[in-house]
């Protein structure tokens, strides 16, 4: 049985990185000097959807920490940034527009979209079997959001109760957004 998850999720996992390495080309800029980059983080991606919180913290902090990547937005560049993880297992992307000013994140938009479908913030059938939980993305999301403007860091945004794992979604792809930010500040130099 070991054996067939083993091979099953490897599949799943080999069908995914050939869906997604060029909508993270350009990041791999950020650490041009490290040939594992890119995959690091669309790892970290994966890590979140299949792993217990405890490990998907730890490996968040430990690739924050290792490759020095952005949780707010000095350093930036004025614009409009886009974040966008992987599909999940359930055909889910995770994507944030953060808006930038003047080394702040003055607007921020998050939602979870199904593959040729709807944000799971405007499907209501999705919300209604999400209540139950004790919350639903139309209420986590732009709570998220609201937190990041005032606080201005990625890790100090509190989950939602019932949203934990969409915290880290949240932070995941405001990461992605807060590094293309960073490189547009670097190229304009």
């Amino acid at each position: 049985m070991k054996k067939t998850t083993a091979v099953i999720f490897s599949g799943f996992l080999l069908f995914s990185f050939i869906q997604t390495p060029k909508e993270f080309d350009d990041l791999k800029v950020f650490k041009p000097d490290d040939k594992y980059f890119k995959t690091s983080l669309i790892n970290l991606h994966f890590i979140t959807e299949i792993s217990a919180i405890d490990k998907v913290d730890a490996a968040f902090k430990e690739r924050l920490e290792r490759y020095n990547l952005p949780v707010n937005a000095k350093g930036c560049a004025d614009g409009i940034y886009t974040g966008v993880s992987p599909y999940d297992a359930y055909d889910y992307k995770h994507i944030i527009e953060l808006k930038i000013v003047n080394e702040k994140i003055v607007a921020a938009d998050y939602d979870e979209v199904k593959y040729n479908g709807p944000g799971k913030q405007e499907d209501t059938l999705y919300c209604r079997e999400m209540s139950v939980s004790g919350t639903t993305p139309a209420i986590a999301y732009p709570n998220m959001e609201k937190q990041l403007i005032a606080k201005q860091d990625l890790m100090k945004v509190d989950a939602v109760s019932g949203a934990t794992y969409s915290l880290y979604r949240f932070r995941y792809s405001g990461t992605i957004a807060l590094i293309r930010a960073r490189l547009a500040k670097q190229n304009k130099k």
